[in-house]
């Protein structure tokens, strides 16, 4: 067993003063640190030190909560990429969904019988609740989504009495599955906490500690189930966030979330200052708009191996989109041709993705130069089948190195249980089968593909050879068959718009599947917690800022965020005209004008 003091980070890893604090404190945790200050690692440094100390002995004794799904998946691919299988075996990381879930599907017995789901339900399914209404002699017909949303969630969530609709939906009938809502989800999991002890302080035993990432974006419920789950418990919690970073209040964030968890949980607060990831050009920018956002902009600090002159900063004003397509294809074009990597490239806009992007997304893929609207893949790159399928046609075709074995490897026992590797025995049968299954891929993939249709069929005989049910029953964030015959026929549709682009190379289709030879177009809410050599941000504009007057505080943090994502180049768009349309900057002129007062922003007119 490690000693406390004899710890240190392992790799290249620096951990400044405050850090090391933190990862060795044994109190509850507030840690507020602005971009590229590795929040995410500090977690994973924690979770190193608890181990390697015996500070937790027992498996499966921490807990990580995030607010999003790939922020949650990128605890547990660093833990893993970082430690291997036996430190990613040994905690939990989840979504708050997933665990609300895991808990009202584990506990449903303990909710009284008016409140208590069917066993099998979907989730915001929005085709079965508009019918249920329809039936009800409820108009959903001329109403938008968002109408209708706010409606269910009204007679669901805010009305105590006895009601048809709700309980059609929460019980299901002859005509009708049973559909309930996220944020029902978690008002049930947390009834059953704040009203069953047992329940309560058994998940307290469960979990020694309590990880929670992406903290500003908590919203009030999933903090209420905080509270009713944790609090006056013996478990330590450790919070990490960005209040500069928060662009979530339209999902319902709490804005007071820091000052909450502080005075309920009498948590220590320390703040990490440094950027690692941006150079010091970019730091100091990062510095100025932190004072438009009216926050303390003396807590970023630059690192010291980068010289003031790397990078730049650069304003373009056009008089129209098709002269801003034109010059920055180019721009990206020089980039490249200087060694920059497709991969390390960004487009970043506010909302409306193809209005702002579609014309350079054109002279891009003119000039030869991959280029792709990311949101399209990245919820299916996050998902555990679809990362399984592309780990396991990689493996099929050759490549099984250490990294993706390790993947298939964790997914496979997830779904069939872990052998006792102490046995030859067990591991000889645990390989064989496993082999088999890689194999199996291989002969089903041998052949080429020729439509979207053959390769909806491919893979869906890959998901029979790996089992579907097993995977329903050991992944909460499935649906049942319905989930995921939804999810593979999405995953289907680009995966064969990738092998038919580079014509039937299985690890060239993986490879442009995940992103790693093309340049990435995003909204800035896609965006947070990535990073890219070149960021170009599109539309400083009024209409690409349209919530400005209604969501000024979140909007600003927004344009932060998008800022952050660079380490060395950063470059914004302004258009006079956009589809014939006169633009302005009078509502973001706060914003705008940072631009135009930095002496080391370079303004280009063109």
């Amino acid at each position: 067993m490690m000693k406390s003091n004899d710890w240190f980070p392992k790799g290249d890893i620096i951990l400044e003063k405050e850090a090391l604090e933190v990862v060795k404190d044994s109190s509850n945790i507030l840690v507020v640190a602005g971009p590229g200050a590795g929040k995410t690692e500090l977690l994973v440094q924690k979770l190193d030190y608890l181990f390697s100390t015996n500070k937790c002995i027992w498996p499966r004794k921490i807990l990580a909560l995030s607010f999003k799904t790939d922020a949650a998946l990128n605890l547990r691919e660093r833990v893993n990429k970082r430690y291997g299988a036996e430190y990613s075996s040994r905690f939990t990381s989840l979504t708050y969904s997933a665990f609300e879930k895991r808990m009202l599907d584990q506990f449903r017995n303990a909710l009284p019988e008016n409140m208590r789901p069917c066993k099998k339900y979907f989730i915001e399914d929005w085709e079965i609740i508009k019918d249920v209404l329809s039936k009800n002699e409820i108009n959903v017909h001329n109403s938008n989504l968002s109408r209708i949303q706010r409606y269910v969630e009204k007679i669901i969530l805010e009305d105590n009495k006895e009601n048809n609709i709700r309980n059609l939906l929460l019980k299901g009938s002859e005509s009708n599955n049973a559909v309930l809502l996220y944020k029902q989800i978690t008002k049930l999991a947390t009834h059953i906490l704040a009203n069953n002890e047992y329940i309560r302080k058994s998940l307290q035993m469960t979990y020694e500690y309590i990880f929670l990432d992406e903290f500003q974006d908590t919203t009030h419920h999933q903090y209420n189930l905080l509270k009713t789950c944790f609090l006056d418990s013996c478990c330590k919690l450790t919070a990490v966030g960005d209040d500069r970073q928060a662009i979530m209040r339209w999902a319902g964030a709490n804005p007071n979330i820091f000052y909450d968890f502080i005075k309920d949980f009498d948590s220590k607060e320390y703040k990490l200052s440094m950027n690692y990831r941006s150079v010091p050009k970019l730091v100091e920018f990062q510095k100025r708009v932190c004072q438009i956002l009216n926050s303390n902009y003396d807590t970023i600090t630059k690192i010291d191996n980068h010289n003031f002159a790397d990078g730049e900063i650069v304003l373009y004003e056009f008089e129209n989109e098709h002269v801003e397509a034109e010059v920055i294809a180019n721009d990206i074009e020089s980039k490249i041709q200087d060694g920059i990597p497709l991969s390390e490239i960004c487009i970043l806009v506010k909302q409306k993705v193809y209005y702002y992007s579609e014309e350079l997304m054109y002279k891009l893929r003119v000039r030869g130069i991959p280029v792709r609207v990311e949101q399209e893949y990245q919820e299916l790159l996050n998902d555990p089948i679809c990362n399984f399928l592309l780990e396991l046609i990689l493996c099929s075709q050759g490549k099984k190195n250490p990294l993706i074995w390790k993947n298939i490897n964790n997914f496979y026992e997830n779904i069939y249980g872990i052998y006792d590797f102490n046995d030859e025995t067990s591991i000889e049968k645990y390989y064989m089968r496993l082999n088999k299954l890689v194999n199996n891929i291989a002969n089903l993939i041998s052949k080429s593909v020729c439509s979207e249709e053959q390769m909806l069929i491919l893979i869906d005989k890959i998901i029979e050879e790996i089992g579907e049910e097993k995977i329903v029953s050991n992944y909460l964030i499935y649906n049942g068959s319905k989930d995921i015959a939804a999810i593979i026929k999405r995953f289907s549709k680009l995966l064969y718009k990738e092998y038919n682009q580079i014509q039937g190379d299985w690890i060239k289709t993986v490879s442009n599947f995940k992103g790693e030879n093309s340049i990435s177009i995003m909204t800035i809410h896609k965006s947070k917690g990535l990073e890219f050599e070149v960021v170009y941000f599109l539309g400083l504009e009024d209409s690409a800022f349209w919530n400005i007057n209604n969501q000024q505080e979140e909007d600003k943090n927004t344009f932060f965020v998008g800022v952050s994502r660079a380490k060395s180049n950063l470059i914004f768009t302004n258009c006079n005209y956009r589809k014939k349309i006169k633009q302005d900057k009078n509502n973001i002129k706060e914003i705008y004008s940072i631009l135009c007062q930095e002496n080391f922003v370079l303004k280009k007119s063109i």
